[in-house]
């Protein structure tokens, strides 16, 4: 029975990667406004670290004094989705923007190359070949998240304001222009 679950979620998943166009449309998701939960998962924290396999909490990023961060950008990915690929190529390129910007980003890792579970292998080498400078974390089948969110598509990306740890909005499909995406929830008042 377990396996039958796991290829229907697989099955879902596949049907469910997906461009979002790219012009930031925010699609009316219920679980906006909603606190972002405090998971506690494996995974790495950028590739300066590729070696190290550490525990990460998806709090870490919390700021209520607004010191470090403005902007926390929450990704959702499946490893062997074209879309997830190519969002995640786009977040590594403008990390210097991010730095500036005081946006931290957190990628949760559903899904390996092969649909299954992610590997730490496999983690390690999606951050190499991205070059990533963000925690890419590992939560096998939605396990956790999806306790949280409806994680039906990818990527899915979940703003949430670091100061009171609030989702501002989710949006499901990749982001064209990720400097734009963000920019917009900076600009909000």
């Amino acid at each position: 029975m377990r396996t039958a679950t796991v290829l229907l979620f697989v099955a879902a998943l596949v049907a469910g990667c997906s461009s979002s166009g790219g012009d930031g449309t925010h699609v009316a998701i219920p679980d906006a406004g909603q606190v972002f939960p405090n998971l506690t998962l494996q995974g790495l924290r950028s590739v300066a670290t590729l070696e190290t396999e550490d525990t990460v909490s998806t709090w870490e990023d919390f700021d209520p004094d607004g010191l470090r961060y403005d902007l926390l950008h929450v990704m959702a990915i499946c490893l062997w989705c074209p879309h997830c690929n190519n969002e995640t190529t786009n977040i590594a390129q403008i990390a210097a923007w991010q730095a500036d910007h005081h946006v931290a980003v957190l990628q949760i890792a559903i899904q390996g190359y092969s649909g299954a579970s992610p590997t730490w292998p496999e983690i390690q080498k999606w951050a190499q070949d991205h070059d990533v400078s963000f925690p890419v974390l590992i939560d096998g089948q939605a396990a956790k998240l999806g306790q949280s969110f409806n994680v039906s598509s990818v990527p899915l990306n979940i703003m949430v304001n670091p100061r009171t740890m609030a989702v501002l909005a989710i949006d499901l499909g990749e982001v064209g222009d990720v400097e734009a995406y963000e920019q917009g929830f900076l600009n909000r008042p």
